[in-house]
């Protein structure tokens, strides 16, 4: 396409050119098809032209010199013959008419060529995605297969299409698809599904699925997009944190304190429990906590009850 300045400047020249043929034309056309050589001006310029400004400037400009060069009475505008008249409509609608087309088919192939680019990106960034994007018909056979779902699922494009999409889905979680697919037909999205899938070695992926219906230019659903993300790692972190939650309450639950006021005998130092029986000190405290003894007999006691020992015992040091 030209720029404005280039389209104009193409106008004239191609006005000009008109104008020189139709000069040329005249001892063999005389009075008749005054607009003939002006109307290929216009098509060329609107072939050429971005938008319809030089094609209206050259169809305006023709039909201009047409009437003062070659309709009587010749240098000027007016017209006495009824038939030049006819002429002259009939020359500006079919030139508008023809600038109106050529500005919507540009405007069209632009939406197109538009389209077609940003098709090409989408399809360049979904291939490009980690994440597994899967496009099924509605009869549930897969019709697209990115590397993300090869990397996911282990099988290859050519291995995928084709297949229905059942064949990733564990004998059981058969009975999840159905619906989910028949959601996703009345219109419906649904976003972060969690569930297993079977790659193509038997092992089973833990993935989150968000699924979307895929419409046509109608606005009529004409498949089902889905993006599978592997959520493996999450899930194997949830379970090591809920196996520790577990495990610490299940120690709280074993530990045991005293508290409160604890009958002792001032004599024997034996302790009374809940039920009334008294217990040596040692097994009471250790049925009520972590805690355990060792046996010893500290420096007094060991004067008071073993004298001679007490006495080897001095010495020595």
């Amino acid at each position: 396409m030209l720029a404005a300045v280039q389209a104009y400047a193409l106008a004239a020249v191609c006005v000009g050119l008109a104008l020189v043929l139709r000069l040329v034309l005249e001892p063999l056309w005389r009075d008749r098809l005054p607009y003939v050589s002006f109307f290929l001006a216009v098509l060329v310029v609107a072939q050429f032209a971005e938008d319809a400004g030089p094609s209206v400037f050259a169809a305006l400009a023709g039909f201009l010199l047409g009437d003062w060069f070659f309709v009587s009475p010749r240098h000027s505008l007016l017209m006495s013959d009824p038939r030049d008249r006819v002429n002259a409509v009939f020359y500006i609608v079919i030139c508008f008419s023809v600038v109106l087309f050529s500005l919507r088919a540009r405007r069209a192939l632009a939406r197109e060529r538009a389209a077609g680019t940003a098709l090409g990106e989408l399809a360049a960034i979904v291939e490009s995605s980690e994440e597994a994007i899967i496009g099924k018909a509605l009869d549930g056979k897969i019709a697209s297969w990115n590397d993300g779902a090869r990397k996911l699922y282990g099988y290859t494009e050519a291995e995928a299409v084709g297949h229905p999409i059942a064949m990733l889905v564990p004998p059981e979680s058969a009975q999840e698809l159905a619906p989910l697919m028949e959601r996703v037909k009345r219109g419906e999205h649904i976003s972060h599904f969690e569930t297993t899938r079977r790659r193509k070695d038997g092992e089973l992926a833990e993935v989150s699925l968000s699924m979307s219906p895929i419409r046509n230019s109608d606005g009529q659903i004409v498949g089902i997009s889905t993006i599978a993300h592997d959520i493996a790692e999450r899930k194997q972190a949830e379970r090591e944190r809920e196996g520790l939650v577990s495990e610490l309450q299940k120690a709280l639950a074993e530990v045991k304190t005293l508290s409160g006021l604890l009958p002792i005998c001032a004599h024997c130092k034996k302790v009374r429990d809940d039920k009334g029986y008294w217990n040596q000190i040692e097994i009471y405290v250790r049925e009520r906590s972590n805690a355990n003894f060792t046996h010893s007999v500290c420096p007094e006691c060991a004067k008071l009850h073993y004298p001679e020992f007490y006495k080897e015992e001095r010495q020595g040091q």
